[in-house]
């Protein structure tokens, strides 16, 4: 059984997750009553929401708890899961595994993962949750000869752990590819947001330590909700940036006339 206060977080949560942001969940006092809860265990609770980014509390008369629905901070700099880079900034992670198959792979996966035409992948896509709450979307392919089994292991966790455990492989790097697109009806409705609503759409190859391409990805995440970092090196004017750098590239006025 959860603890008081952690069954209390729950209760708070899913209510922020039902509303929209900017919106008033109530003052300290009704919200005490409505959760029927002390004052203390509910600052608490909210001092631990607060800080994580999810409610905004305002002092005076129009004041009161505030959803505010913070923003994740994806990193550019390392390959991690997403469970991972969640628990690191205070979320609880969660996972919905929407669909699994293997099939034969389309042209660019084919090209991504360096694969023959006789060659089949295995496809997982999954729904990500933080505290609940629906952040990103995301189509993973690996070659299917190189990881038997996989799909019948538990997969609402990290796929780079299940790799390094049971198939001793470990991501060296990792080629991504940043854009903004609009969601469609149906990543809308998976995701909790409105049709064309700004979503961030990172396309991955990720490589073994042997330097194999072992994974090619699509991840949707909610513009709202999240931000990119990424640590670069400074190394002064006219001198040539290193291999595997990060790069700006502008797509033609057609290309972002087609994306909108």
């Amino acid at each position: 059984m959860p603890k008081p206060t952690e069954e209390l977080r729950r209760q708070i949560v899913a209510d922020i997750n039902a509303g929209a942001p900017g919106a008033k969940l109530g003052s300290e006092r009704d919200l005490a009553e409505r959760y029927a809860t002390s004052r203390s265990s509910l600052r608490q609770v909210l001092a631990a929401l607060e800080e994580a980014g999810l409610v905004n509390r305002v002092i005076g008369r129009a004041g009161g708890i505030f959803i505010s629905h913070g923003q994740i901070q994806r990193s550019l700099s390392d390959v991690v899961g997403v469970p991972a880079f969640l628990a690191n900034q205070g979320y609880v992670a969660g996972t919905r595994v929407l669909s699994t198959k293997i099939s034969p792979p389309d042209r660019a996966t084919q090209k991504a993962l360096r694969l023959d035409g006789s060659a089949f992948i295995i496809e997982i896509q999954r729904l990500r949750l933080a505290d609940g709450s629906p952040i990103s979307l995301e189509l993973a392919q690996f070659p299917a000869n190189a990881f038997p089994g996989l799909l019948e292991q538990q997969l609402g966790g990290s796929i780079y752990e299940i790799l390094e455990d049971l198939y001793g492989l470990v991501t060296s790097r990792a080629d991504e590819r940043i854009e903004a697109v609009n969601a469609t009806p149906e990543e809308a409705s998976l995701l909790g947001i409105k049709p064309k609503s700004a979503l961030l759409l990172i396309t991955r190859v990720a490589y073994d330590q042997g330097g194999t391409p072992c994974e090619f990805s699509r991840d949707l995440f909610r513009a709202d909700r999240t931000c990119l970092a990424v640590t670069v090196q400074g190394r002064g004017i006219g001198t040539h940036s290193p291999a595997g750098s990060a790069s700006v590239a502008l797509q033609s006025q057609n290309a972002v006339t087609k994306a909108s």
